[in-house]
């Protein structure tokens, strides 16, 4: 089978979408597939894909030139992103003339980067990560793909209400981890020696990208409230950053923040803490609802007790057998929940061995064999 896999995105990049995008492309190719992933060729960091994400198979890449004007507002991506999508829509219809059709699978980067897929000739699939309003670049995208994947089933719902789509068109793909990687965990001793982490310390550990949709904002107030019980990492952005995007006008001194990391490195960081903590806030859709996050399956794999946001996307992944919930945007309930993951052994236990169970199925290659399989059915 020969998939083309455009992306409207930098790639390498820091961010979660190029975490999934990687490991999806290289368990597509060690599924035997024959991808080309499709992306704008954009300055990024200096590595190739499998040197950034430590990817066991390189992957084969299209880079189509664009000016790279993605950080210059919405008139900069706009004209960018219009670009990339007529750079795809000749590279794929060259293909299709000179015999060398395939499958196409677009992903939900933007919300109209892929307005020409539909008119390319070839069957496609689009991975949708929200649950769209009915504009018409998505009524164009939905009425004319042969199958759609989305990574929780509120947002299969809203689609099929909001867009008149028939449930069977639809599958739901949650997001995944690599299991391997969590498979061999160092010790918590030697995992904090390894950092730098002192070792009398009760580690609180939120790892990922700081952003406000997230929630970030009640960890500071968190931290407050636990600075006789715990010290609170937040690894993914320094603490300027921290400030800068929580409004906060000051940390607590038991709070440390440590700038983005390769993701390579955040099991090791898992090794090392008590606690792990999975945000989420009422104030956007998308965190409430819609988002899957893979942070979620990272510290299910690697056994570590998970404190959560009460979000109904939270909830898609894991229940009360498998975690600790906080009220969302509720700094007292955050620290209170904490304070009972840290103090309840007995629950923890068996909240740790559930999820590590749970995580089992959801490795990036039962991902793309679902998907894979659900293509065939549906082309």
């Amino acid at each position: 089978m020969k998939i083309y896999y455009i992306a409207n995105a930098r790639m390498p990049t820091e961010k979660a979408h190029g975490i999934q995008i990687a490991k999806m492309c290289e368990a597509f190719v060690e599924r035997g597939i024959d991808l080309e992933l499709i992306i704008p060729n954009r300055k990024t960091i200096k590595k190739s894909i499998q040197e950034f994400y430590g990817l066991r198979v390189e992957i084969p890449t299209v880079k189509l030139p664009v000016p790279d004007w993605y950080g210059c507002g919405r008139i900069g991506f706009f004209i960018s992103s219009c670009i990339f999508a007529l750079g795809y829509f000749f590279y794929l219809q060259a293909k299709r003339i000179l015999g060398k059709s395939g499958k196409i699978y677009t992903i939900d980067i933007d919300q109209f980067s892929f307005f020409l897929v539909p008119f390319i000739g070839m069957p496609y699939m689009a991975e949708i990560h929200d649950a769209k309003h009915p504009t018409w670049p998505f009524r164009l995208l939905f009425r004319f793909a042969r199958g759609i994947i989305t990574i929780n089933a509120i947002i299969k719902e809203k689609l099929c209400a909001r867009f008149g789509l028939c449930h069977q068109k639809i599958i739901v793909c949650p997001n995944g981890a690599d299991l391997r990687a969590f498979a061999d965990l160092p010790e918590r001793s030697a995992a904090r020696k390894s950092l730098g982490i002192p070792e009398g310390i009760r580690m609180v550990l939120y790892a990922g990208k700081l952003y406000d949709w997230k929630g970030v904002g009640i960890l500071a107030g968190a931290a407050a409230l636990l600075k006789d019980a715990a010290v609170v990492y937040v690894v993914g952005g320094s603490e300027e950053e921290y400030l800068k995007i929580s409004g906060q006008s000051v940390s607590p001194e038991n709070m440390v923040c440590v700038p983005m990391r390769p993701h390579a490195e955040i099991s090791l960081w898992l090794a090392a803490c008590d606690i792990a903590v999975v945000l989420g806030t009422r104030a956007n859709e998308y965190s409430f609802y819609h988002t899957s996050p893979m942070k979620i399956f990272d510290y299910m794999a690697s056994r570590r007790p998970i404190v959560a946001s009460d979000t109904p996307a939270n909830r898609q992944i894991v229940g009360d057998s498998e975690a600790f919930f906080y009220t969302p945007d509720s700094a007292e309930s955050l620290a209170y929940t904490t304070r009972l993951a840290l103090s309840d052994i007995g629950s923890v236990k068996g909240k740790i061995e559930a999820a590590y169970r749970k995580a089992q199925p959801f490795s990036w290659k039962n991902r793309a064999e679902s998907i894979l399989e659900f293509i065939r059915r549906q082309i």
